[in-house]
């Protein structure tokens, strides 16, 4: 995908974002060979099922392809969606920062397959692919490219559609977002718990059990979630996803802060060592019978 100041990030019109939406829509609901990609798509990506060789588990994924000048790096940078049809957990796994928040990608899908989750989400390009800076929050300085803090994208455009299945199906579902913190961010933290929130959770709370079983398998973590000490500030109030799944509507998730949390969305910061699927898997799997 996209490195870090390559300019290789291709920001999708908005009937792309509509087409997107609707191939995303379609895999959900169990069509997988047989959708027809519209022509926006079509030259880009590959949406097609296929058997995991290491756990002989059958996936559909919508998977971008093109590099017409083969650079070796894909053309757009727009997102990797998988689905489970299979799934035994309502669980969808994030990774809006690859290549900039270190292994994620590689702790998220190791997750999604151990689990037996759902869906699994990536982002297509590293979050400072590009140095224009993103129309949805310029206040934060964040680039067009990074999905967590720009809803004109194919990642949030999924997002979306996940919502919207679940909700029609009138079934609970929970976006899990792996991120990474520096070693020298929230001093005395391993991993921070949010549902995008500044807000300590409630007891009873899902994010709170997931702390429980964090410690239970890794015992000299420190786990944290807001309210906790020691403290750390990053609550992810301004994420895009988080807004969404916090019941901001899709239009206003640029500029409206969430008025509570739903409990859909947890969202994970992490110090690198932690990032291991092994670390998270037997937690998340007792968390979410």
């Amino acid at each position: 995908m996209p490195r870090r100041d390559s300019n290789g990030y291709a920001a999708p019109s908005v009937e792309i974002q509509k087409d997107w939406k609707s191939v995303a829509a379609q895999m959900l609901a169990g069509q997988c060979d047989d959708i027809r990609l519209p022509a926006s798509l079509a030259p880009v990506y590959f949406v097609g099922a296929f058997r995991d060789r290491e756990n002989n588990a059958a996936y559909c994924a919508a998977i971008e392809m093109l590099d017409a000048d083969s650079n070796k790096f894909v053309d757009r940078g727009w997102a990797t969606f998988i689905v489970n049809s299979n799934a035994t957990r309502e669980l969808s796994l994030h990774v809006p920062h690859p290549l900039a928040d270190l292994d994620t990608e590689a702790q998220a899908i190791g997750v999604f397959k151990a689990v037996s989750a759902r869906t699994y989400l990536l982002a297509g390009a590293h979050r400072d692919a590009n140095k224009t800076r993103g129309a949805c929050q310029p206040d934060t300085g964040e680039g067009e490219a990074d999905a967590a803090h720009n809803a004109a994208n194919l990642f949030q455009t999924t997002v979306e559609a996940l919502a919207e299945y679940y909700d029609a199906k009138k079934i609970n579902f929970t976006a899990l977002q792996f991120h990474g913190m520096a070693a020298t961010t929230c001093p005395g933290v391993d991993v921070y718990l949010t549902h995008g929130s500044a807000s300590p959770p409630k007891a009873g709370d899902k994010i709170l059990e997931l702390k429980t079983n964090l410690l239970k398998q890794n015992s000299k973590w420190i786990v944290t979630v807001p309210g906790d000490a020691p403290p750390c500030t990053l609550n992810a109030t301004t994420n895009v996803t988080g807004r969404l799944l916090n019941n901001v509507p899709a239009p206003n998730v640029c500029a409206v802060s969430a008025p509570a949390y739903t409990g859909k969305f947890i969202h994970i910061e992490q110090k690198r060592e932690m990032r291991l699927p092994a670390n998270w898997i037997e937690a998340i799997k007792q968390t979410f019978p």
